[in-house]
């Protein structure tokens, strides 16, 4: 179908990595192509091969499981933790939660972290150190001491 196109290619062949990849390219449109003047309008499904479905979040976790999470989450496990888990995002877990009725615990520093921060940066204590030791994130203890002390 296209006689000069497939020789060029095998020409560069021996230059260039990007040829086996336009030559896939190339050989799905003429596919492609070819399907189009036959009078087929819908791309064939390779036989043995599931195409993946896309399901609402809620329907992959069965009430018993959602009731589990959230008691593991009540319990102090991190979100994060079993977001990761669940191979689910952070704030698709917390949602779930609450649509659950489960109370998410407060995100971002309380009024004692704030004042813990404050007392062990007077104290000429890194960030690094604080963050850990105030149990937050580095970034989130930079940003506040940012704000706080102009």
């Amino acid at each position: 179908m296209f006689p000069g196109v497939f020789t060029l290619v095998e020409v560069l062949a021996g230059y260039s990595k990007q040829v086996h990849r336009k030559t896939d390219q190339l050989s799905t449109a003429s596919r492609a192509l070819q399907r189009l003047k036959s009078g087929e309008t819908r791309s064939r499904v390779v036989q043995g091969e599931r195409h993946s479905q896309r399901h609402r979040i809620a329907d992959r976790f069965s009430s018993e499981d959602l009731a589990v999470i959230g008691q593991r989450y009540e319990a102090g496990e991190h979100s994060t933790d079993l977001a990761k888990e669940h191979k689910i995002a952070k704030s698709t877990l917390l949602r779930l939660l609450a649509e659950q009725g489960v109370q998410t615990r407060q995100r971002g520093l309380t009024p004692e972290k704030e004042r813990e921060i404050l007392r062990l940066r007077k104290q000429g204590i890194i960030i690094r150190d604080i963050a850990k030791r105030v149990g937050c994130s580095y970034d989130t203890t930079r940003k506040f001491l940012l704000t706080a002390t102009g």
